[in-house]
């Protein structure tokens, strides 16, 4: 009896024991949540390209104008045909021109924004009849779509009643030769001073003269062309520069 209080008491201690031991257990520690960094996405504007814009070209206004010394054909096919050429250009702010009333050179200025331009032209008769000769009228100078004719200040020769013909000099140009001839030329459509009416057949009576113009100063002989209106025929068109 007394061996089986003993294994009670002791089987009592043990079970203490083993409930000491196996008591609850400490909660587990809360889980941090994980950390996280905001992104801060910027947005970048659209590249821009610079970009030039290709110059707008300006059309030729005469594409198939003539060059210097290129010689344009005016005539009826038959009884006669005429040779023309215009195949020099001077070009300056002033300009000397000998007087025979009183034998002395004065110099003609030209306007504010202003110059001169002195155009050379032949014409040569290459048939057997005489041709028609184009007046000075005819002949114009194109520039910035507008049509300048001969200068009207400019004096031409002229022909008293009891005096030969008096025959303008230019001092710049005057020792300009004809292209068929010697001679040095004079104003357009005048021979010796004496004003003609129509070319008559040969080099030898070729028309070769100037004729003076007055232009804007700005203007270049690559801008510029030399017009001639010529009867029952499309016009013939220089280009001088």
């Amino acid at each position: 009896m007394k061996y089986l209080e003993v294994c009670l008491a002791l089987g009592l201690i043990m079970l203490v024991a083993v409930a000491g031991c196996t008591g609850p257990s400490a909660p587990a520690p809360a889980k941090t949540p994980p950390q996280t960094t905001d992104v801060v996405v910027t947005t970048l504007p659209p590249a821009t390209i610079a970009t030039t814009a290709a110059p707008t070209l300006t059309p030729e206004p005469f594409p198939g104008a003539l060059p210097l010394n290129a010689v344009a054909l005016f005539g009826n096919g038959t009884k006669w045909t005429t040779d023309i050429t215009v195949y020099k250009v001077w070009i300056n702010d002033t300009y000397q021109w000998w007087s025979p009333d009183d034998n002395r050179y004065y110099t003609q200025v030209a306007p504010t924004g202003k110059k001169y331009l002195i155009a050379f032209v032949d014409m040569v008769n290459r048939g057997t009849d005489r041709a028609p000769l184009p007046p000075q009228a005819n002949l114009g100078i194109i520039y910035a779509s507008a049509t300048i004719s001969p200068d009207p200040g400019h004096i031409l020769p002229n022909q008293k009643a009891d005096s030969p013909p008096s025959i303008i000099r230019i001092g710049e140009i005057e020792f300009v030769k004809k292209m068929y001839a010697s001679e040095y030329v004079e104003d357009f459509g005048y021979s010796h001073g004496q004003k003609l009416g129509y070319i008559t057949p040969g080099e030898s009576n070729a028309v070769d003269g100037y004729i003076v113009y007055e232009v804007p100063a700005t203007l270049t002989p690559q801008t510029s062309y030399l017009r001639i209106v010529l009867p029952g025929q499309d016009p013939a068109i220089w280009i001088l520069g």
